[in-house]
């Protein structure tokens, strides 16, 4: 922890010597135009180290990188993958930091320790960056992943989605009309009921839900209350979600399978027995199973009648600068170009969630994948995410609550009392850790 102290004061020396210059990139504020710098004196080539998150493929070169290099030749980017923690650990032992980094919002109390990331705020309002330009609640998951200080470590590029995926052949073996965007978690369970039977000794599962958790994700429940940092699972949110979730998988033939393989995304891939599955970004994977035959669509991830057109937390991919750069106009030129109209446009088109505000970028989603020419995407972007929690003990708190719904589905328990039980089992396990 002290080398990573010692980044982040001298951060501070350098981003306060950089952010006084003239030569920062004047980023514009107006309306929906892309963000364009005036011209910058200094184009001697340099070389930028960018630790990005992503997977470095050729797409995500075609997306972001090539854009760049078309603007500003005099930059050369130089891509580290850097998907884990470990990674950081490695390039700050090696003296190696980078300039920029793309990572996404759950990862920032991580990089906060590691003095990998900063406010970037300041410099945003140096150079007229218009926020206006992004979703809110993407860039308040950006600020609140990790502090209630409102500190806006960079800007979104791209976030993921959530869905409700279905398989077209069950519903037409069982001439049942397929789901539609709108639908409540009432409606998709009406569904699943008509979907779970046996034909030809095979089960056929109505819906699965993916996780638990994720069912919580819309109504922004959260595990530990802030100012006593005790559980709060026996709170009426939490008993909504636990009943649904017994509601769905007391449908008979509708409970999850002994046979893992049979279950969640690998079922309803691979072993094509389940009617619904509500997931994130599967796009990929659906793709290649659609090659071996796999008749799929998806539409508008069902929501709360309370909460309409809200799916769960969404990963917020952005782009930030690492404060001990030497580089920083440079950095910033780069983040106006992956934060364009134009690259946003080609993001969309790719089947990425876009977090621009433009109506435009917005329904081009999808657009530019032949295999999901006949796909209803547009439904996706019908809802919006909920406003990320600033979790407590989260990576406590949450395999616990998963072990807890599993378990009450197999002794058909009580709800009540299983969230009771599980408030204590929380409580004891988060005593231990602050030990």
């Amino acid at each position: 922890m002290n080398i990573w102290k010692a980044l982040l004061a001298l951060s501070l020396m350098i981003t306060a010597a950089g952010c006084g210059g003239e030569e920062v990139g004047q980023m514009s504020q107006k309306g929906d135009s892309p963000a364009t710098p005036a011209k910058v004196a200094d184009t001697t080539p340099v070389t930028l180290k960018f630790a990005v998150h992503l997977p470095i493929t050729e797409e995500f070169k075609r997306l972001y990188i090539e854009p760049v290099a078309k603007k500003y030749p005099h930059i050369t980017l130089e891509l580290i993958s850097a998907n884990s923690f470990k990674v950081y650990d490695q390039l700050i032992a090696a003296g190696e930091l980078p300039d920029l980094y793309i990572s996404f919002n759950g990862n920032m109390p991580g990089l906060k320790e590691r003095g990998i990331n900063m406010d970037m705020k300041p410099l945003f309002q140096q150079n007229h960056v218009d926020l206006n330009r992004f979703g809110q609640n993407y860039l308040d998951d950006i600020q609140y992943a990790a502090t209630e200080k409102g500190e806006l470590y960079g800007l979104p590029i791209e976030a993921g989605f959530h869905a409700l995926y279905y398989n077209k052949e069950i519903f037409d073996k069982f001439g049942v009309p397929y789901p539609q965007d709108g639908m409540t978690m009432e409606d998709a369970l009406e569904l699943a009921k008509k979907l779970t039977r046996v034909d030809n000794g095979v089960q056929y599962r109505g819906w699965d839900l993916g996780s638990i958790v994720r069912m919580a994700q819309p109504l922004g429940l959260e595990y530990l209350d802030h100012k006593t940092e005790k559980p709060i699972m026996s709170t009426d949110g939490w008993k909504r979600v636990f009943e649904l979730g017994k509601q769905i998988y007391s449908i008979p033939g509708n409970e999850p399978s002994k046979d893992a393989n049979k279950n969640r995304v690998n079922g309803f891939i691979k072993d094509r027995t389940i009617a619904m599955l509500n997931e994130t970004n599967l796009f990929s994977r659906l793709k290649e199973a659609e090659q071996e035959g796999l008749n799929w669509d998806v539409v508008q991830h069902p929501f709360y009648k309370d909460r309409p057109n809200t799916y769960g937390n969404s990963t917020v991919y952005m782009v930030g600068a690492v404060p001990t750069t030497k580089h920083m106009d440079q950095v910033l030129q780069v983040i106006e170009v992956l934060t364009s109209d134009e690259v946003q446009m080609n993001v969309s088109k790719a089947g990425s969630v876009s977090p621009l505000k433009s109506e435009a970028v917005q329904k081009a989603f999808g657009q530019n994948d032949p295999t999901l020419k006949n796909k209803n995407v547009a439904g996706i972007v019908k809802s919006k995410p909920v406003k990320y929690p600033i979790y407590l003990y989260r990576e406590i708190a949450e395999p616990l609550t998963t072990k807890k719904f599993d378990a009450l589905l197999k002794d058909s328990g009580d709800v009540n009392t299983a969230l009771r039980e599980l408030d204590e089992e929380i409580e004891k396990a988060v005593q231990i850790e602050k030990k």
